[in-house]
């Protein structure tokens, strides 16, 4: 096995993302910023199914060369992010940490290279609203950098480590290069689709559903990032935090839990998820797994592709 091999086998082992696979998943991209980051990314790229030839949204079949292209770009522009991000310092955090506490005085983006986090409001003076979750590989910031507000409202769920890359090198390396801005367009438009997912779910589907949505959207993404083999991955959100990502309460949660277990679709057991029947708990969760995004059309993807 080469050296650099046996580094990405060992990363894997200790939670650590390898440097050739953070591909970064995340962040929100709402109409307002898409307009500041250039008139031609019109709500992001309705991004790259498996199957080019079906890639359609208006009817009209996208050809093989627009998406080839797109595919091509895409993985350039990672590649560009990846650079400036391996190029910050790294930083080690511990549990309870909000990023912006790990920054200092500065303001940037993080991408988290080991380590869980999560975004929160706070409803009131004893409940704290978790609206989004991160895990190691994500981007995390993209959507305030172009506001003065601080990141205080994301801290970390277990102790880690983030790279991050400052302002104004956000501005004058990123958002200034076409093909990483394409990129970062298709890290917001990922992320979108997950709160548009998470707020359907809250909305509309019942206990059972939004918790096998929860699991599995943890299995998949981690599954992506190549962080797990089998089945059964760490999940460091208390009973509590699970009902305030899911808009429950602590009793209800406990109690779909154990039926989820009776019923040998999924069990939680000291933080570890353990996927008893995956194709179970796949249909528990189909409703809100489907991407409420399919009206994204076709000339989308044309405009980005003659960024």
């Amino acid at each position: 096995m080469s050296r650099s091999t046996s580094s990405e086998a060992s990363g894997r082992d200790n939670g650590t993302v390898p440097a050739s696979e953070l591909a970064g998943d995340p962040v929100n991209l709402d109409e307002v910023r898409v307009a500041k980051l250039g008139p031609k990314i019109d709500r992001a790229p309705a991004l790259l199914q498996s199957n080019p030839v079906l890639l359609t949204a208006t009817g009209e079949q996208l050809s093989v060369p627009v998406v080839s292209k797109l595919s091509d770009e895409l993985t350039l522009g990672r590649r560009t992010v990846n650079e400036v991000f391996h190029s910050s310092s790294s930083r080690p955090l511990e549990s309870g940490v909000p990023l912006a506490a790990a920054s200092g005085p500065s303001e940037g983006i993080y991408r988290l290279r080991a380590g869980w986090a999560c975004q929160f409001r706070d409803w009131s003076t004893d409940r704290r609203i978790i609206v989004d979750v991160y895990l190691p590989g994500d981007v995390i910031g993209l959507d305030t950098i172009l506001r003065t507000q601080r990141s205080e409202q994301v801290v970390t769920l277990t102790s880690g480590t983030i790279e991050m890359i400052p302002a104004q090198d956000v501005l004058t390396k990123l958002f200034a290069d076409r093909l990483a801005a394409l990129y970062i367009a298709r890290l917001l438009c990922q992320r979108q689709r997950r709160v548009e997912r998470y707020l359907a779910a809250v909305s509309s589907l019942d206990a059972r559903s939004r918790l096998a949505m929860m699991m599995l959207d943890f299995y998949t993404r981690l599954r992506r990032r190549r962080l797990l083999t089998g089945l059964v991955y760490d999940l460091p959100l208390t009973q509590l935090q699970i009902g305030n990502y899911l808009g429950l309460t602590v009793v209800h949660v406990n109690r779909i839990l154990r039926a989820l277990r009776d019923e040998q679709i999924v069990n939680l057991e000291k933080h570890c998820v353990t996927i008893l029947d995956l194709s179970r708990l796949t249909g528990l969760a189909q409703t809100a797994m489907a991407s409420p995004s399919a009206y994204i059309a076709e000339h989308a993807l044309r405009e980005v592709a003659n960024l």
